[in-house]
């Protein structure tokens, strides 16, 4: 079997971290009544939590705040995201060399994109960006199930490449090898590194 590499999408693989944290802040201050005084707060914990499945983040959130959050709250929060994230989303472009990046890499490799994103948006965000072909899998939900999957499966996740705390603490816990990208001079790097 060919060694994997495990992408994440927003922030790795599309310019996607300060739309998102907008969306985020507007989504939880109208579900939460918060107002610009509770920015700062939701703004470090998006910071701490960016890239793991929304209702963590929105679980670190309510925590720094020392508020609860119901169900009813979640879901509300989980539609408002989702709909500002699809207003904006023709602002969130892919890094320009990663196309290129994946081509040189799906030569000796395995790629695989995990995402805290919803499977169904994951899917459909790779696709729109034109990214989806040269993943032979595409997992949205949870990137920790992701590599413990591959793992049992008996696959060598040769590295786990995202951009932010919450990935490298999953690439980790999994002793898994981690890449962090800031940005399209490191994800253009990528293929040199790995050779």
């Amino acid at each position: 079997m060919r060694p994997v590499i495990v992408f994440d999408f927003d922030g790795t693989l599309v310019d996607a971290y300060e739309i998102k944290r907008e969306s985020y802040w507007r989504a939880v201050s109208e579900v939460l009544g918060l107002d610009p005084g509770h920015r700062a707060t939701v703004d470090a914990s998006y910071a701490r939590t960016s890239g793991a499945h929304r209702f963590v983040q929105l679980a670190d959130t309510a925590a720094a705040l020392g508020r609860t959050v119901s169900d009813a709250d979640r879901e509300e929060f989980s539609r408002r995201y989702s709909g500002y994230n699809e207003q904006e989303k023709d602002r969130m472009r892919q890094f320009p060399s990663a196309r290129a990046m994946l081509e040189a890499l799906r030569e000796d490799h395995d790629l695989v994109l995990s995402s805290g994103l919803p499977h169904a948006n994951l899917v459909a965000e790779a696709a729109r960006h034109g990214l989806a072909e040269f993943f032979v899998e595409i997992e949205g939900g949870d990137k920790g199930r992701t590599l413990d999957r591959l793992r049992a499966a008996g696959r060598t996740v040769v590295v786990f490449v995202g951009d932010t705390p919450h990935d490298e603490e999953v690439a980790a816990s999994r002793g898994v090898p981690f890449y962090r990208v800031g940005g399209d001079a490191e994800l253009a790097r990528l293929p040199e590194v790995l050779s």
